[in-house]
């Protein structure tokens, strides 16, 4: 059964959160061996500093809204980002089964913000931005059979300054197989 979200901030919502900072290892990078090699030429730290640099819990009043989505085998996807600072996103995904991964994905050089949103192809990301880091997590028996949904911790969107930001996407791996992503989503790119 498909649901539709109909608010950002809800107690489902919070006990997703709870879980998913509650779980250990879930900030790994992208999960799959296609992914993660294509994702380590990319890069040069290490995992450990990888996650250290873009995995961080979400600000506790934070109000995450969609900003961009895709449907991908019954999974939906969903890049989140804070609609009150607007300085940190995360990936959403609903509709899920156990062992199913969702990962957000950040470009490692911020772009100077002008006003106008656009969605860079990957390209785009690896020629211009560094490539990009990744933090995710999979669906425990949890997830997938009482919640149905599940989060990843959160990324910087924008410098400290205000005045650059970061390219962020979602993805979900489903447990079956392939990827679906939402657009490279840069915020006044």
């Amino acid at each position: 059964m498909i649901k539709h979200r109909t608010a950002a901030l809800g107690c489902s919502a919070l006990l997703l959160a709870g879980s998913a900072l509650a779980a250990t290892g879930s900030t790994a990078s992208a999960g799959t061996p296609q992914a993660e090699a294509a994702h380590s030429h990319l890069t040069t730290k290490s995992p450990a500093q990888e996650a250290k640099a873009f995995c961080q819990p979400a600000n506790g009043w934070a109000v995450f809204l969609n900003s961009g989505e895709r449907t991908y085998k019954g999974r939906f996807t969903s890049i989140d980002t804070d609609a009150w600072t607007d300085t940190q996103a995360r990936a959403y995904a609903e509709d899920i089964s156990k062992g199913d991964r969702v990962v957000v994905q950040r470009s490692n050089k911020p772009k100077k913000m002008t006003g106008d949103p656009q969605h860079p192809k990957t390209p785009y990301v690896v020629a211009k931005l560094g490539g990009y880091g990744s933090c995710g997590h999979t669906a425990s028996w949890t997830d997938a059979n009482i919640y149905d949904a599940m989060v990843t911790s959160s990324v910087r969107l924008q410098t400290s300054s205000g005045k650059s930001s970061y390219a962020v996407r979602a993805c979900i791996f489903p447990k079956s197989g392939g990827k679906g992503c939402t657009k490279w989503f840069v915020d006044h790119l």
